[in-house]
């Protein structure tokens, strides 16, 4: 498979970013192991309590309650399904990546720039679909929040994310555009900066906060919020490295000559004595 990565070709970049984005997922989920799991136990415990305590003196609500069949266990959860899932979505952020990396990089066949470019494709893409709604709609630990919310929060969700991916892109197009009319480097960067960081500012602002309020102890809340973060930022530091000194290694493979083959040496022939 090594010898068929091509950065060259989109097709192989995405497919090498898949492989990368599963790596990462592995990855950030061994840190959450230790950062997010044991936050979400209490939750659900707290949450439990609450429900018991709610319940009590109404024995036909508790055996409703108690007719409900989980569909995957609490230990599936935290082992292989958290791994199952976390790889997925590094795949599936692994084919985001790509296409930024491919919508990002100028000369594909610029080996040096490799590395470069795939830092600013996972730095596109995660500023898109993690960072700002971090900082917008921070994540709720599991069973925190109102059930009956979860079709608004998605589509603010995806409106923050869609809106910051065009401001993000607007950007990019920016930056090519002020490179082609040779700006300084350092004007540029001011330049492309403002223009993508004021919108974003604006962007989060404009957009309504969430309409339930949650009932959970601060500090364990904050706790899920940070390991979280950390954990998807470890998934996309992971997978643009991982890309990016991958293909700047194939392709300097790829740019190297190949070794011409140097004739056998004959046995030395000795010039013929005059007498």
């Amino acid at each position: 498979m090594w010898k068929r990565f091509d950065p060259s070709r989109p097709l192989a970049v995405v497919i090498g970013a898949v492989v990368a984005g599963l790596l990462a997922g592995l990855v950030a989920s061994v840190l959450l192991t230790f950062t997010a799991e044991p936050v979400i136990d209490r939750a659900i415990a707290l949450e439990e309590s609450r429900h018991a305590a709610a319940s009590d003196g109404d024995h036909g609500g508790a055996q409703a309650e108690g007719g409900v069949t989980e569909l995957v266990s609490r230990p599936q959860q935290k082992g292989v399904g958290r791994f199952a899932a976390y790889s997925l979505g590094g795949a599936a952020y692994g084919v985001l990546f790509g296409i930024a990396f491919l919508a990002l990089r100028r000369r594909p066949g610029e080996a040096e720039g490799a590395f470069r470019h795939a830092l600013l494709a996972a730095g596109f893409t995660a500023t898109a679909f993690t960072v700002m709604p971090f900082l917008k709609y921070p994540p709720n630990p599991p069973a925190v929040g109102d059930p009956a919310t979860i079709s608004e929060r998605q589509w603010k969700y995806l409106a923050l994310i869609f809106m910051s991916v065009v401001i993000l892109a607007a950007g990019a197009r920016l930056s090519t555009r002020l490179r082609e009319r040779q700006w300084v480097d350092h004007e540029r960067l001011i330049a492309v900066g403002l223009a993508v960081v004021v919108p974003l500012g604006v962007l989060g602002a404009a957009l309504p906060p969430y309409s339930d309020s949650v009932d959970f102890p601060a500090d364990l809340l904050w706790r899920f919020r940070i390991a979280t973060l950390g954990g998807n930022l470890l998934l996309w530091t992971v997978l643009a490295v991982t890309f990016g000194a991958a293909a700047v290694r194939r392709e300097r493979e790829l740019a190297a000559p190949a070794a011409e083959p140097t004739p056998a040496a004959g046995p030395a022939l000795r010039p013929a004595a005059t007498p």
